[in-house]
């Protein structure tokens, strides 16, 4: 078995599975959509199987599903079966047998036919709707829809493409990310060494950049920018780390201090802070002194630094606390917002968050015992008992 290393880190808490590959995989504690683009279901377990449910708790999927994940665009890429989609009522809706797929974003996703080896992007009846022609290989890659475009690695080199396919961004960057708020993170200048960016999940590798590039002339760390959807780099300004933007800002680090810059570039929020968030819900998720508080858009506090662990607002809530202490929520003045304390909880999803239920007796199962869906009052829409 591989070894189990518990991780809680700002605006993320994850289980992270350590392996003895150069690659790790991780996944959340508690199980909830994360992705903004992702349709309002929610999963259950029923022995092995799942299921899933509506934001009134009603069973639409009965649980006969192996493996689970998120419904985008209507479609549930079946984990048991690569290049397999199941539609609403848990039924195939596209089984061509690629052999690899992923999940829906904005209309498309990925996927690779069975012969050839290349990526294209198919539509939700399982047609390509962008033929596969990217390749596979550490140097070659491809990455869902984001924001109107979609990531993709030729040759070592990033660049981005339109719906129809079209190379909008030239292949020119040493690493990319997806586009928020009409801008997308870049490294620009290297050979760098690519560390991880602090508050963004996963495994956290650091890479040399652009691949093949020679060790010690990489050593140095990339520096971040952002460019627009023309490819136009925004500033000349070079930051040791950044995160997306949204609501018109994005968290950057300068030295060892956390601030934000607007769309323009321009340091708006001093870097003062020792990790920060982007923004949601009018609030951005900031830590001094080992504390986490919430900044409105001009850097003030609405909450003053009090928690030892936090998320981001989500309808108008936000999970705070550890497996220690438990687990609760506040609202946008700092108070409590819903009464009790959990086990584990998830930040909400379209007005749902998923729990699990404190009980009479400890159980040393992490992810076995009663677990709930909650509206963000505090009431049970749905409850079920999970006994992995």
């Amino acid at each position: 078995m591989h070894p189990v290393r518990i991780c809680i880190r700002v605006g993320f808490v994850f289980l992270l599975l350590a392996v003895s590959s150069p690659t790790c995989e991780w996944t959340y504690l508690i199980w909830i959509p994360r992705s903004p683009l992702a349709d309002p279901l929610y999963l259950f377990k029923e022995g092995d199987k799942v299921g899933y449910i509506d934001q009134t708790g009603k069973i639409v999927v009965p649980p006969v599903i192996s493996g689970g994940g998120e419904f985008h665009d209507g479609l549930l890429e079946n984990a048991a079966s690569s290049g397999v989609y199941l539609d609403r009522t848990g039924k195939k809706a596209i089984n061509k047998q690629f052999y690899r797929g992923w999940a829906f974003s904005e209309g498309l996703a990925v996927a690779m036919e069975t012969e050839g080896g290349k990526w294209g992007y198919i539509n939700t009846k399982g047609d390509f709707a962008i033929s596969p022609r990217f390749a596979s290989s550490p140097r070659d890659y491809v990455w869902p829809f984001e924001g109107g475009f979609a990531k993709i690695e030729i040759a070592g080199k990033y660049g981005y493409i339109d719906h129809i396919g079209a190379l909008v961004v030239d292949t020119r960057f040493l690493d990319g990310d997806s586009f928020h708020d009409g801008l997308a993170r870049v490294v620009v200048e290297g050979p760098c060494l690519r560390l991880p960016v602090e508050g963004e999940g996963g495994c956290g590798e650091a890479k040399l950049v652009p691949p093949g590039a020679n060790e010690p002339a990489s050593s140095t760390a990339c520096k971040f920018t952002y460019v627009d959807k023309t490819g136009k780099i925004i500033s000349e300004q070079r930051f040791d780390s950044a995160l997306p933007f949204s609501e018109g800002l994005a968290p950057v680090r300068i030295g060892k201090l956390w601030g934000y810059i607007n769309t323009a570039g321009i340091m708006v929020i001093p870097a003062r802070f020792n990790k920060a968030q982007s923004f949601s819900e009018g609030l951005g998720l900031v830590s001094e002194n080992g504390l986490f508080g919430y900044v409105d858009h001009q850097g003030h506090f609405v909450i003053q630094p009090q928690f030892k662990n936090a998320e981001n607002f989500t309808d108008g809530r936000a999970v705070i606390g550890d497996q220690n202490t438990g687990f609760w929520y506040i609202d946008t003045s700092g108070k409590q917002a819903i009464p009790g304390k959990f086990l584990l909880a998830s930040p909400f999803f379209k007005g749902i968050a998923h729990v699990k239920v404190l009980e009479a007796r400890s159980n040393p199962n992490l992810f076995s015992g009663t677990y709930a869906y909650i509206d963000t009052s505090g009431r049970r829409i749905f409850a079920y008992t999970s006994k992995n």
